[in-house]
């Protein structure tokens, strides 16, 4: 196990007060507005410059932006200066604008191109609708690049386990000693997933680049730890069922991961970072460089990181524990990117993107001081894959035609010492698909043109679980063929002057999906936007969604378990046959959500927005294992529908023959007579769950003095609620240990001066209830600050020029998680909520990024 000495933590604290120090007064002397360093260059990437030195998020129509180049930018200005000065020579103009967005169109030829340019939304597609220059009618939350920079994380997992909307339970590093809930079990490979509403990993619908990747191995949904955070633009999170227009597993929303494309120069950049408590020391290395001209552009990133383990003996808070027992496991991660495209003339271009990265993983696990230590170690090599071919046609319609290719290994090896054993495991996952699209103006309407997108495609899946020849060897495939349509259609003309109507637009969407080993799912949606007076938004959404079987709930090896019947509650005599596993006859998971909120923009009060909205899934037909409690299954009413009492023979010879393995832990031979019950427990679409709750955000930029001021928050309200089978009652899980809390906020201020950029952020969860012990016991809130100081270097010709500088400091004040007493009873001296709180403790990081 590796520890860090005690001198590189010193070198860190004494590096990060003489950075505070040295670049304080440079700092504060600068005057200013805003520092812009845009170099001449093609106007597209100048624009993503100026919206990431600006802290905006731009949209515009990318195919005219490429045609051009703008003059240098260097120096303080307003936002609204330096726009001015890089759309002097674009042909582009704003088409609206709030605090946190800029949307650019093409300019107007004549006066009556210019009327009917005004109800037109810039041409780009935002995650949750296929249609460019469509409003999405679903609320989604967009991370920025400053966003990222300015929370402090160094890797896309912590970024996401931060969001309000998100649940930082199930497949997460650290997730230890939690109970199985709702997919929320402990993690085994060390992965990263997004889990919107603490509705399980597999819930949620993960995107790189809006293209789908293969599952991780032990869980069946997306792995993000080997995205490199450096190499990010933004992420999307659309927290609403989107089957629609995405497919399977969108049920709770969709999270697109957008990468950096068209980047000029290269940069390197180091993160040095450790724990006050020890423990969880690392460090991060990144390269990226690119280049790019009219016509074309190509990037690449290679990112490698290493976190050390954290156990027991590092942290007082878990003293009692066992030594060696792990809390967070050991990482490193290694990642590149590249990314390419070309326009070949007017009408055609192409672009292809790749992201191949290996995370390897080892922990330690001992339940107490007595029981053997067991070692745990995985190696997690992935890659994902895309080639799009854009044609542009007359009257304003492109087609798409999108190849991707995407894989996933784990291989585990897991030691046994107290038994000499060593058992080495693999899973393997790959996609393939080809899809095609197409969208465009369909016909215009007095009140405006409207605009479909169509498009089908293919999808083939495999897993292989295991090696050949083994006993529980799998190697499984499906095949997926889709259609969809979307329609947006404005319902009056668009007026900013008209009381109480200033705009309606209505989007409707359906997609049909057929599988190959379960059949067809059909899906549903519709959505409208109403701008009832200037500034405020209002949106609503409708739609049905699925989440397909997963691989390892229908083909996972099968076993018949014989029983002594009084051992599950029945009779002193007789045994009991019972089905535990796979089922290949399981339905997909599907849901119903509705959303509706609100945006408010206020014209009195620059850059200020504020968001509300409203949602509720209806989630049924959840794949679970019936049989909760083992003793009680025939004597508890409620497992009466998984029960056949006095099967015949013939109907017990056909469970034997649809088994793969057989067990018997009775106390005498199986004899067909002595069987008074055949209990069906394996995987079985059971279960429903009902969620809804309020999310809430604010975003406001203010001139303070010479400096610039950013505030924002956001928070989330959940109620979730669980029937495991129809017999018995529902109960609520939100609010309760291992699951998503009640109520999750965060919210900070930025402070901008010159080069000098100050952070706060404030982290609060709410109280809990320990559900795992009579009587409940109550889980404190837990409230976290994290802050960050940063420093850019003016423009010179010297060695600095351009150098970035951070200190960033998580969990400032040292926290460690409230008292938890029900994990205890699962790992000795574990007392808190792993899913929800972390006993990492203060960090503290250094980062120096340099450019040229």
């Amino acid at each position: 196990m590796y520890h860090p000495s005690k001198r590189l933590r010193q070198s860190v604290a004494v590096a990060a007060l003489a950075f505070g120090f040295a670049v304080a007064p440079a700092a504060l002397a600068q005057a200013g507005k805003v520092a812009f360093d845009i170099p001449a260059e093609n106007s597209a990437k100048a624009l993503k410059d100026f919206a990431e030195q600006a802290d905006i998020q731009i949209m515009f129509p990318y195919d005219v932006a490429e045609r051009t180049q703008t003059p240098a930018v260097k120096g303080s200005y307003t936002r609204e200066e330096a726009l001015a000065l890089i759309l002097a020579s674009t042909g582009l103009e704003v088409a609206s604008q709030s605090s946190s967005t800029i949307a650019l169109r093409e300019r107007s030829k004549s006066p009556a191109a210019q009327g009917a340019a005004g109800a037109e939304p810039t041409e780009v597609i935002v995650t949750g609708t296929h249609i460019r220059g469509g409003n999405p009618t679903s609320p989604v939350h967009t991370i920025t690049r400053k966003d990222i920079e300015r929370s402090g994380y160094s890797q896309i997992g912590d970024v996401m386990r931060s969001l309000p909307e998100n649940f930082a339970g199930g497949q997460n590093p650290g997730v230890i000693a939690a109970a199985t809930t709702n997919g929320n079990n402990t993690n085994f490979s060390s992965a990263s997933t997004v889990n919107l509403r603490g509705l399980g990993s597999d819930a949620t619908l993960v995107l790189l680049n809006g293209h789908r990747m293969a599952a991780d191995g032990y869980f069946q949904a997306s792995d993000i730890s080997g995205v490199p955070l450096g190499a990010v633009q933004r992420v999307e999170v659309v927290s609403d069922g989107a089957s629609a227009i995405y497919g399977s597993d969108a049920i709770a929303g969709v999270a697109n991961i957008v990468l950096r494309k068209t980047y000029s120069g290269t940069e390197i950049s180091a993160r040095l970072g450790n724990t006050a408590e020890g423990g969880g020391d690392e460090q991060t290395y990144s390269v990226l460089t690119g280049v790019n001209s009219i016509d074309s552009y190509i990037l690449g990133s290679v990112e490698v990181s290493r976190q050390s383990e954290v156990t027991a003996a590092d942290r007082e808070f878990t003293k009692s524990a066992p030594p060696s027992y792990s809390l967070m496991p050991y990482m490193k991660r290694s990642s590149a990117f590249l990314a390419a495209g070309h326009t070949f003339n007017d009408r055609m271009s192409v672009a292809f993107d790749a992201l191949v990265s290996e995370r390897k993983t080892h922990y330690g696990v001992q339940y107490s001081a007595t029981s053997p230590e067991t070692q745990i170690a995985f190696a997690t090599p992935s890659f994902s894959t895309a080639l799009t071919f854009d044609v542009k046609l007359p009257r304003d319609w492109n087609v798409h035609l999108t190849g991707v290719a995407s894989g996933s290994r784990n291989s585990n090896t897991t030691i046994y010492p107290a038994f000499g054993l060593t058992i080495n495991t693999q899973v393997k996952n790959a996609l393939r698909s080809l899809e095609l699209t197409a969208d465009g103006v369909a016909f215009s309407l007095p009140s405006g043109p409207v605009k479909v997108a169509i498009g089908g495609g293919q999808r083939q899946e495999t897993f292989i679980y295991g090696f050949p020849g083994g006993s529980s060897y799998q190697d499984r495939e499906r095949t997926v063929r889709y259609l969809y349509g979307e329609i947006h259609a404005p319902l009056v003309t668009r007026s900013d002057t008209r009381t109480g109507l200033h705009a309606l637009e209505i989007n409707l969407s359906g997609r049909v999906e057929d599988y190959s080993d379960f059949g067809e799912s059909r899906n549903p949606r519709a959505g409208i936007r109403w701008v009832p007076a200037e500034g405020l938004t209002i949106r609503s959404t409708w739609g049905k969604s699925f989440k397909a079987p997963t691989f390892l709930q229908m083909y996972n090896s099968k076993a018949l378990v014989l029983r002594d019947a009084a051992f599950v509650g029945g009779p002193a005599t007789g045994t009991i046959l019972m089905t535990q596993g796979g089922n290949p006859n399981l339905r997909p998971e599907r849901s119903e959500s509705v959303t509706f909120g609100a945006e408010y923009q206020p014209a009195q009060i620059d850059n200020l927005t504020i968001g509300a909205t409203w949602f509720s899934i209806d989630y049924t037909d959840r794949v679970v294992v019936p049989i909760a409690n083992i003793t009680a299954i025939l004597s508890d009413p409620i497992y009466a529908p998984f029960v056949q009492s006095n099967p015949t023979l013939a109907q017990q010879n056909a469970a034997m023959a649809a088994a793969d393995v057989f067990y018997n832990f009775a106390s005498g031979a199986y004899d067909p007579a002595t069987v008074v019950a055949f209990i069906r427990s394996e995987n079985t679409n059971a279960a429903a769950q009902k969620v809804s709750g309020v999310d809430l955000s604010y975003r406001q930029g203010l001139d303070v003095g010479t400096g610039q001021l950013s505030l924002f928050a956001n928070a989330t309200w959940v109620e979730l609620d669980q029937q495991t089978i129809s017999t018995a009652p529902s109960r609520q899980l939100s609010g309760t240990i291992f699951n998503v809390p009640e109520f999750k906020a965060r919210g900070g201020a930025s402070w901008q001066k010159g080069g000098l950029t100050l952070n706060a952020i404030a982290n609060f969860l709410s109280s809990s209830r320990d559900t795992g012990v009579t009587p409940e016991y109550r889980i404190a809130s837990w409230t976290t600050v994290d802050a960050n100081i940063g420093y850019v270097f003016p423009a010179t010709d010297g060695i600095t020029s351009g150098l970035k500088v951070s200190l960033a400091v998580s969990n400032l004040f040292d926290k460690m998680p409230p008292y938890a007493k029900s994990p205890g009873q699962v790992g000795q001296g574990i007392f808190y909520d792993s899913t929800n709180t972390s006993v990492l403790g203060r960090q503290v990081s250094i980062t120096l990024i340099k450019g040229w």
